[in-house]
């Protein structure tokens, strides 16, 4: 089985979640500034892991995010990064080096037995 680790951070007005396997780190940055809140991202998401965010909160002027991630549900598949009109979003995938990924390989093995 494969084992993936999820987890977010905020700087800023960057909110960022990264996905790890032994294969990849992918780090999805959403940046809220940038985010016009026309919700097209949230249409499209086929995992509906977006959700537009706190919208009174927004019209009154508190500094929030217009849309709001579930890092559970987010499958990293790059949709939202692919049709956000404001570039909002922006995914990096770094492939990890072949000695780390044998590695990672040999040290599940030997768990396993």
């Amino acid at each position: 089985m494969m084992e993936i680790e999820k987890d977010m951070d905020v700087e800023d007005s960057h909110i960022l979640a990264r996905q790890k396997s032994k294969q990849r780190e992918i780090l999805l940055d959403y940046d809220y500034k940038k985010c016009a809140g026309c919700s097209i991202c949230v249409a499209l998401c086929p995992k509906n892991a977006l959700q537009e965010g706190p919208l009174q909160e927004i019209a009154k002027g508190l500094d929030a995010p217009p849309i709001l991630i579930d890092l559970d549900a987010c499958a990293f598949c790059g949709m939202c990064v692919n049709f956000c009109p404001t570039k909002a979003f922006k995914m990096t995938v770094q492939e990890l080096p072949e000695e780390e990924k044998a590695k990672e390989a040999a040290e599940s093995a030997e768990a396993e037995a």
